[in-house]
């Protein structure tokens, strides 16, 4: 794995989440590794939820005024085909939440902070999906190894 520093993430020091909640396998046999990733690490990342850490703010959940469960994902805004972030971070992608108030919030994580929670290495797998569960409290990220890309001939 190629996290920066000691950091797996923004605000995050150890890997969570890394057993996949299910396994498929596509027509052409590559094996798609589906994770769930409860809505509360994108607010500590973000900075909804000010904690010092992650593993901060879960071993003080109680403690935080505000809490992921009183949070929901509206919507995941998230293109595949879109280049990466010309620093090294991944491809960007937008998580719309709403607040206890009815007010929306915006996160704009970047898939490599994905692969580096889930312990997967960004030089050999990539993410391909992500949206948010039907109870609206976390996302499942669609996870696969990286494919050669043939360059399209115009």
């Amino acid at each position: 794995m190629a996290s920066p520093g000691d950091k797996i993430a923004p605000q995050t020091t150890e890997n969570h989440f890394t057993d996949p909640v299910e396994i498929r396998e596509t027509a052409y046999n590559i094996e798609r590794y589906i994770h769930l990733v409860p809505l509360d690490w994108f607010l500590v990342v973000s900075g909804e939820i000010h904690a010092w850490n992650y593993e901060h703010y879960l071993d003080n959940e109680q403690h935080f005024e505000k809490r992921g469960g009183q949070y929901s994902i509206d919507n995941v805004y998230f293109e595949y085909e879109r280049e990466p972030n010309p620093d090294g971070t991944g491809k960007p992608f937008k998580i719309r939440v709403i607040d206890p108030n009815d007010d929306e919030i915006k996160c704009h994580p970047r898939t490599h902070y994905l692969l580096w929670l889930l312990d997967y290495d960004e030089e050999s797998y990539e993410v391909v999906r992500i949206a948010p569960t039907e109870r609206h409290d976390a996302v499942l990220v669609t996870i696969q190894e990286r494919l050669p890309h043939v360059p399209r001939e115009d």
